[in-house]
């Protein structure tokens, strides 16, 4: 006899699975990163306080931003194995603010939706790791895939990462 599984549970068995990857990853990133260095207060050229140094040239301002990063972006996984996920926020030009995480995941060819809100992280923005067990694929199905977005907002800014996971007999 065979034993059926319906299609629309495992979906979301992945889903919870790559979204609690990426909680993990979040939480675990505020350890690690430098913090912000603090300006000093502007100087002559002899060092006296409070009167700026003019040079002629333009002054550069470092732009404040971030980029985040999801590995392994693409993974192939057979069932039972352990697959791991790493999310990195990486600062820029002394980016410092809250950044929010979200992730959105489709299966089955867009049947199955997943939307989930995974918090706010602050920096140091530490490494955030999660190890996921794939599961059991249903009866007669030799594939399955999960296609997630990681978007990140903070300061203004938004960003996204795409992830796939694989599921192969």
């Amino acid at each position: 006899m065979i034993r059926e599984y319906p299609s629309l549970p495992i979906a979301v068995l992945i889903c919870v699975i790559l979204t609690g990857a990426v909680i993990v990853y979040v939480l675990l990133m505020n350890e690690g990163a430098p913090p912000p260095e603090q300006p000093g207060p502007p100087s002559t050229p002899t060092g006296t306080p409070g009167t700026p140094v003019t040079t002629g040239a333009p002054a550069s301002v470092a732009s404040r931003s971030f980029s985040i990063n999801v590995t392994p972006a693409a993974a192939t996984a057979r069932p039972g194995d352990i697959v791991r996920f790493t999310l990195t926020v990486h600062p820029e030009g002394g980016f410092a603010a809250p950044v929010q995480i979200k992730v959105s995941a489709t299966a089955l060819g867009g049947a199955f939706r997943n939307n989930r809100d995974l918090g706010t992280v602050s920096p140091p923005y530490p490494p955030l790791t999660y190890n996921i067990t794939t599961p059991d694929l249903p009866p007669l199905v030799s594939t399955a895939t999960v296609d997630a977005t990681v978007t990140a907002s903070g300061g203004g800014i938004v960003r996204t990462e795409q992830v796939q996971l694989v599921i192969r007999q």
